[in-house]
């Protein structure tokens, strides 16, 4: 039936928000989402932030929002992947390699064939077919690729409709809502190499419209233009943009501009953020292989004067990375064109792992500007219930800061304190935060809940250990049950027990699931265990012989049949206070005995020996 949810900040004591006494709430969205799974599309009633396209802004709104969402089907993959196709004459086997390693090999009949969608990384890269017939003959083909996200498949489509009334002050006050404004998104991937796109919305006094396109430019890089107009207070002004940008495995790069000429306005600037009449930005990287990685990128931003605030930025930074071992080195600097007086700035670093959960960094950072000052820091992350985390952190120089904080993730919450030194003064900290889950009929307490969860029920059996994608994910109570705080909506968890801890007068018919639960959505994930009421009897004839091995015995109040093996044993389940089992030997002679049965929990008993009278002739 959807998801109903609202946030909040509150605040007591400390006074955020003039005239608001000692005592301020601000609620932040709320807002009612239903998703239609199999038309993948999503509607939402409260508060949004409105869909975009990289040359718009999106804005906050509060209204009505429909929308295709391929979120709800990760497993479907929305660009285009490449094929490659060939002619065999003969029998031949067929291998394909992508960036050298190795993704799939079959025969092939002669005649053409083809092998479509192979599974590659986003970027650039190769893919090579070796196609070896019977007699050995071997002929290899290299194709380049480019894949991008930026790239609908054929056939696909994405868009967006909302209206509202723009969100202002969001965080800051309540319910400041201003305009009615409406806008609308589409994309469509035209062919494996061209994705369109439209984008238009308007306010009062207002209307932007605009068209652009996505290329894979010869398999070489990922190409994007668009075009846009705005009429507002009579003022008819346009916008273009054009970007390029290339991820490889030795080098990358990217750059973008966009100009707007004056008058240019979005709802965004309707609403107090004026449009940059000009936005330049280029970044290259390199991968230097054993010698580390460098980078470069460079940042131009200029906001028309006569629009406030006023804005001029022009910052260059550069990276560089390394790894020796162990031992992760780094480097970054910048400098900012426009701040003459302390523009540019250094960072070295170094950063050690201590172990799966921890590491220690250390860190220098030299402005000329304004400070110089290092730092040290060793940090350990508590990943799973019952973890223990720490973090600690000291600087010296311009400014002294000390910092230490333990955490300790509880089944029930994560809670963590400590303690803040800056210069002279000292603060203590406290914080806790968690989820109450309410599902299959009890209350859960756990850590914070960011997306889905669920609930495994081994009905009523407890101490058994419960994975999720084959990571501990608690043991069961006494009720037979234990909360995953951390499943992936519309995704497919795998979620499991462990066998082991099955008590051994019981069954499960599977041990292993697959869920996929919906947005922000609770789930029970059942594991019948049952207690099998069994035991194993020992049957033996009027002399004392144990009965012969083959024999059916059926126990007459569940007419279950089971195989008695050797010694005259047989594993019978389902057993009540008072049975009756009939054997039939395998001549064909019958025979019957009855027992009594008490259950011992955890244990099979063995009952017998037990006389089985036969039936006269």
């Amino acid at each position: 039936y959807g998801v109903l949810s609202s946030s909040a900040l509150a605040f007591a004591g400390a006074t955020p928000l003039p005239g608001h006494g000692d005592y301020a709430v601000v609620r932040l969205d709320s807002a009612y989402t239903y998703s239609d799974v199999d038309n993948l599309r999503r509607y939402t009633l409260g508060d949004f932030i409105n869909a975009g396209l990289s040359w718009t802004r999106p804005v906050r709104m509060g209204g009505m929002q429909f929308s295709h969402d391929f979120s709800m089907r990760p497993d479907l993959i929305t660009f285009p992947l490449p094929s490659v196709e060939g002619t065999a004459a003969v029998p031949s086997a067929v291998d394909v390699l992508v960036n050298g390693t190795q993704i799939l090999s079959q025969n092939v009949q002669p005649g053409p064939f083809q092998v479509p969608q192979l599974p590659v990384m986003n970027g650039a890269g190769t893919i090579t077919m070796m196609v070896t017939n019977a007699l050995g003959q071997q002929v290899t083909t290299t194709l380049p690729f480019y894949a991008s996200e930026e790239l609908l498949a054929p056939g696909l489509q994405t868009y967006a409709a909302e209206a509202g009334l723009v969100r202002r002050n969001w965080g800051v006050v309540s319910n400041d809502y201003g305009d009615l404004a409406a806008s609308a998104t589409y994309r469509a991937g035209i062919n494996p190499n061209i994705t369109v796109e439209g984008h238009a919305e308007g306010t009062s006094r207002e209307f932007m419209g605009g068209a652009g396109m996505v290329a894979n430019a010869f398999d070489l890089a990922a190409v994007n233009f668009a075009a846009a107009g705005s009429t507002a207070f009579g003022q008819t002004a346009g916008q273009v943009s054009l970007g390029v940008q290339r991820i490889g495995p030795v080098f990358s790069f990217g750059a973008f501009a966009q100009f707007a000429s004056h008058g240019f306005r979005d709802v965004a600037a309707m609403n107090d953020d004026p449009v940059p009449h000009r936005q330049l930005s280029g970044s290259f990287g390199i991968n230097l292989v054993h010698w580390g990685n460098f980078g470069v990128a460079y940042t131009d931003v200029e906001r028309d004067a006569l629009q406030l605030p006023a804005e001029h930025a022009r910052i260059l930074t550069a990276n560089y990375s390394m790894q020796l071992g162990h031992f992760a080195l780094y480097a970054a600097g910048f400098h900012d064109f426009e701040n003459r007086g302390g523009g540019n700035g250094i960072t070295l670093g170094l950063s050690v792992p201590l172990g799966p959960r921890s590491s220690l960094s250390a860190q220098a950072v030299a402005d000329p500007g304004t400070s110089a000052y290092g730092q040290i820091q060793a940090q350990q992350s508590a990943v799973s219930p019952g973890d223990w985390g720490y973090s600690a952190y000291a600087s010296a120089g311009s400014t002294d800061h000390q910092f230490a904080q333990v955490e300790y993730l509880a089944p029930w919450a994560r809670v963590s304190a400590g303690v803040d030194q800056l210069d002279s003064h000292t603060a203590f900290r406290g914080e806790a935060q968690g989820s109450l889950s309410a599902l299959d009929g009890g209350i859960f307490p756990s850590d914070f809940i960011h997306d889905s969860f669920g609930i495994v029920d081994t009905n009523g059996v407890e101490g058994i250990h419960v994975l999720n994608e084959n990571r501990d994910a608690g043991t069961t109570d006494s009720s037979g049950r234990v909360l995953l705080p951390y499943l992936r909506s519309w995704d497919v968890n795998r979620v499991s027990i462990d066998p082991l801890d099955i008590p051994v007068d019981a069954s499960v018919p599977y041990v292993n699931r697959e869920v996929r639960p919906a947005d922000r959505s609770g789930v029970v994930v059942s594991f019948p265990v049952r207690v099998s009421h069994g035991a194993l009897l020992v049957l033996v004839d009027k002399e004392g012989h144990p009965l012969p091995q083959g024999s059916a015995a059926t126990l007459e109040a569940a007419h279950k049949s089971v195989p008695v093996g050797y010694d005259g044993q047989a594993y019978v389940e389902d057993l009540t206070a008072q049975n009756r089992l009939a054997v039939e030997y395998p001549d064909g002679r019958r025979c019957s005995v009855a027992f009594a049965y008490q259950a011992q929990r955890g244990e099979i008993p063995k009952i017998g020996p037990l006389l089985c009278t036969e039936a006269p002739p």
